[in-house]
């Protein structure tokens, strides 16, 4: 693999660092990249009979730092979070800091290694949280290179292939996982659950790509089937998954996929297809990355990141509860979004963005989601800015931008929440910040005028 020559050098100073560590805290972020992440440092850690804590967090909050400022941490190691709060990295003054991210950088750390693309002239989307702190892992032993498939499902998490495909970092990591067998890379229909789950229920549970009618419907998607004459079931009566369809089905399927998101107002048929990977270090439901990413993010937004992150470790117990989480994940997010579908209310189009007001409605660990699945239908393309209530008089902001428009949400926001102070960044096309209830509306000018500039 040809890592960077600046980009190896900051990888081999953390190195440095945490051989020289004994107990170690780490903390890391709770969507898909960050539980990928978290197991990818995890098992490094554990390979290196390190003594190991670890916390799942939504964000660096206030309250964060004076629980670490407490404990009174010699040996700090944060995991697709940190560049954006250096700032209160520093405050949390632990003796030595490694910071493994590719968000967008705010301030400078002070003590410690910080790793992150940005810092070498890189993109952010070449490479994720997971594919960082993976790039550490096999620096630090290579062994475990055998963790190489878990830093393709963080990059799968952070919706980081450019045409569904991957490219930068993130491609070469998938060759490396190739090469020593964790991952087989083929190509077909992007559907939720292609190798474990019954034809009609991964038409359901797939929302992206979104399919009007059939996402988050299941009565929906058993009629769309009907009408293709798919047979739901095989002959000796067990369920039909999309692994097991004809040539000519999946063919069929496809096309008329396509045109039912057409003729409901949804482009892009390059989104039905793509790259799929099969983890040969996993059986059943976590074979496929796609499926396994998904899993983990509903472990994050149902504060389960625990299931998560031991099912990563090859727990079966845990593997056998991340189907519990999976399914009250998305009975939960498809009442809320057909609680949004249903009332027309909640969405008021602004000149430069639509704004999903979810507060009371919409818990603030689903508004991100809920944005990302709807920006391309309700919101018909245009940028999406949602809220959702929060602690401390406070609400999440989430803002979801479509791949054709030219803003960098993530750099406004930082930007933003900087001249602000308060909490706040992301990536490209998606990001999110944590406002007071009495300055939103400021908030929400200066992301206007922002969007303005960049357009």
């Amino acid at each position: 693999m040809e890592i960077p020559e600046e980009l190896d050098e900051l990888l081999e100073d953390a190195v440095e660092k945490f051989n020289e560590m004994d107990k170690v805290r780490i903390v890391s972020h709770y969507d898909a990249d960050g539980i990928s992440s978290a197991s990818i440092i995890l098992s490094a850690a554990l390979r290196e009979g390190k003594k190991v804590h670890l916390s799942i967090v939504n964000q660096i909050r206030p309250e964060l730092v004076e629980k670490l400022k407490d404990e009174g941490i010699e040996n700090l190691v944060f995991t697709d979070l940190g560049s954006g709060h250096l700032s209160s990295v520093n405050e949390i003054n632990a003796e030595e800091a490694i910071v493994l991210d590719h968000h967008h950088l705010s301030g400078e750390l002070e003590r410690g290694v910080h790793v992150n693309p940005h810092l070498v002239g890189m993109e952010e989307d070449t490479v994720s949280g997971a594919g960082v702190t993976y790039l550490f892992a096999r620096k630090l032993d290579e062994r475990n290179k055998d963790l190489s498939g878990l830093a393709v499902v963080g990059a799968i998490g952070d919706i980081q292939e450019e045409n569904w495909r991957m490219k930068g970092l993130n491609e070469e990591i998938v060759c490396e996982a190739e090469e020593v067998g964790t991952l087989e890379r083929g190509e077909g229909l992007r559907l939720f659950g292609r190798l474990s789950r019954p034809i009609h229920k991964s038409l359901q549970y797939t929302t992206r790509p979104y399919i009007p009618g059939v996402s988050e419907n299941e009565s929906g998607a058993v009629q769309f089937l009907s009408s293709l004459d798919i047979d739901l079931k095989k002959e000796d009566g067990s369920w039909k998954k999309l692994v097991d369809l004809e040539k000519e089905e999946k063919k069929e399927l496809a096309s008329a996929i396509i045109k039912k998101r057409v003729r409901n107002g949804v482009d892009g048929a390059e989104e039905v297809f793509g790259n799929t990977y099969t983890l040969s270090c996993f059986d059943g439901r976590l074979e496929d990355a796609r499926e396994l990413s998904t899993s983990l993010n509903a472990c994050g937004r149902m504060s389960q990141a625990a299931v998560g992150i031991l099912a990563c470790l090859g727990d079966e117990e845990a593997s056998e509860e991340l189907e519990k989480v999976v399914k009250g994940y998305k009975r939960t997010l498809g009442r809320l979004i057909s609680t949004v579908r249903n009332n027309g209310g909640m969405l008021e189009e602004r000149d430069e963005f639509n704004l999903l007001d979810g507060v009371g409605e919409i818990p603030e660990n689903f508004i991100g989601t809920v944005c990302s699945i709807l920006q391309s239908d309700v919101s018909e393309g245009e940028i999406l800015v949602g809220i959702a209530e929060s602690e401390n008089s406070r609400v999440k902001v989430s803002v979801r931008v479509p791949d054709d428009h030219e803003a960098n949400v993530g750099e406004a926001i930082e930007e933003i929440s900087e001249d602000m102070d308060i909490e706040g960044g992301g990536h490209e096309k998606a990001g999110g910040a944590y406002v007071h209830e009495d300055e939103k509306d400021k908030f929400f000018e200066r992301l206007t005028k922002s969007l303005e500039t960049e357009t």
